[in-house]
């Protein structure tokens, strides 16, 4: 065998074109996967801000519960400690009541049928407009309470740019 014969050029030709073959299939294979690589990156780096972005949305948003639920608890303090005053208000006027109808009936003036004249009458109206306005003050409380904690809920989602 020489060096002119054409079996060792033809082999040497062909090992060649398939080396060229397989580089040149090589580096399509890796920039394919360097792309796959690239979007996975992509596509991990999205759902890592999307949970941290939901992270911070729930803690504040737990923070606003767990504010709107200490006014709340405020509220109903101050609620009971206004029940408290009126349940006293409520007995100094049934001492007065009594003390006036001690008054009236030492005076030698007629007693009234059934105990119901006008000072009966008007502490009865007294009293159920006093529970009357105290539910109503209950629910407008927890209205207001639940208002304002929705409103800064949305603004708190508005501020991390959630639209």
């Amino acid at each position: 065998m020489s060096w002119i014969d054409p079996r060792l050029w033809g082999a040497f030709l062909l090992a060649a074109v398939l080396a060229a073959g397989g580089g040149y299939w090589k580096g399509r294979h890796d920039a394919d996967q360097s792309a796959t690589v690239a979007k996975q990156a992509k596509q991990i780096k999205d759902l890592t801000d999307a949970n941290n972005l939901y992270r911070q949305t729930n803690t504040t948003l737990a923070g606003i519960s767990i504010d709107a639920k200490k006014t709340a608890d405020t509220a109903i303090a101050a609620a009971r400690a206004s029940d408290a005053s009126s349940e006293l208000m409520r007995k100094q006027l049934a001492a007065f009541t009594a003390s006036v109808r001690r008054s009236t009936a030492a005076g030698g003036s007629a007693p009234t049928i059934g105990g119901s004249d006008a000072l009966d009458l008007l502490t009865g109206l007294l009293g159920r407009i006093d529970d009357a306005a105290g539910r109503l003050a209950e629910f407008a409380d927890a209205a207001h309470i639940a208002g304002l904690a929705c409103e800064r809920s949305y603004d708190a989602l508005m501020k991390k740019g959630n639209r």
